[in-house]
Formats: C-alpha cells, sequence, structure tokens
C-alpha cells in the first residue's frame, strides 16, 4: 500500500486532485481509497456540537476550533494515530490511499518508516478562498506552508489542464510502480 498525502490552503484543489488521482489509479485496476483526516473531527462536530456541515466561517471556526485547538493541544497524534491505525489493519485492502487534508507535519511522519508515503503539496495562485484572516493564519492552515514536498502541483489552469498533470504527478512520487 502506498499513501499519498495531498496539503494545500483551503480550496486549492486538494481533493479535486485526489478524485483525479483516484480515477487514475482506478482505470490501472488499482484499488484506491481517498481517507481524510478530518472524517473524524466532522463527525464529532455533527455529533457533538450539532454542526450542520456546512463549510461556512462558523462552520470552518468549529472544525479549528474542535480538531486543532482542543484535541490536537491534547493530544497532537489522536487524528493521525486514528487513521494510521485504521490504514495498518485495513493495508490489504487497497493499493493507494490518498489523504487530502494534510495539515500538519505529524501527520506526515506519522507514516515514517512504516507505510510507503510521499507528500504533494497543490497551491492555486492568487486565489482568495474566502477565509478570514483569522482562520487563514490559523495552524491548520500554515503548519506545513514550509514543509519539503515530494511534488508540488500549481493549480493555475482548467480542471482539464490539472488533470494532465496526474500522470506526471504519479511518476515523479513512485505511483504507478513508475510507469
Amino acid at each position: 500500500m502506498k499513501v499519498i498525502l495531498i496539503s494545500g490552503k483551503a480550496q486549492h484543489g486538494k481533493d479535486t486532485l485526489a478524485g483525479m488521482l483516484k480515477n487514475h489509479l482506478e482505470d490501472k485496476s488499482y484499488r484506491v481509497l481517498i481517507a481524510h483526516y478530518g472524517d473524524l473531527v466532522k463527525y464529532v462536530c455533527e455529533k457533538f456540537f450539532n454542526w450542520d456541515g456546512n463549510k461556512d466561517e462558523a462552520g470552518r471556526t468549529l472544525l479549528q476550533y474542535v480538531g486543532t485547538d482542543v484535541v490536537r493541544k491534547q493530544n497532537e497524534n489522536f487524528w493521525a494515530g486514528f487513521i494510521k491505525d485504521i490504514l495498518t489493519m485495513f493495508s490489504h485492502e487497497w493499493d493507494y490511499v490518498l489523504i487530502p487534508d494534510t495539515r500538519f507535519v505529524n501527520e506526515v511522519e506519522c507514516f515514517d518508516g512504516d507505510i510507503d508515503s510521499s507528500l504533494v503539496r497543490i497551491y492555486r495562485p492568487d486565489y482568495d478562498s474566502g477565509l478570514t484572516p483569522q482562520q487563514l493564519s490559523h495552524p491548520s492552515e500554515t503548519a506545513l506552508d514550509d514543509y519539503e514536498y515530494d511534488y508540488y502541483v500549481v493549480n493555475d489552469g482548467s480542471l482539464q489542464d490539472l488533470e494532465k498533470k496526474v500522470p506526471e504527478i504519479l511518476k515523479a512520487i513512485g505511483g504507478l510502480n513508475a510507469e
């Protein structure tokens, strides 16, 4: 199993890129899972804080508060450890796992030495995500700004332009057995 971690700012194309990678890999008959560190955060917000699932200003603030300001403050590896444990238990189920919401160093490094992984950064230049200044400066948006990536994708064109980059991305990070 290979894990492809995708990092980037809000609305820069992380999930879009993950979907394109998944489609490309599945077209080659690979078994692919898209998992999010934030899936469990969202579940907690829905069940315990009556969050409606809307990522408006209040929703994003709640997600940042629960995921980072409370849980990570008390147990930095809670979310990453949960995902790693599940993936390890079921590693025989997938050839590739894509995690398009990688936001912190420990979410990258939790796989070091145990599971083959690569980190991809997607960047959408001159894009206003609509986040507030406080949300933009939150650690969940900035913690990996200066991290060293295995591959860097500039998302500055159409969806078709981004999709054309998928084979090059996979080749660069050793996906598809470097086909």
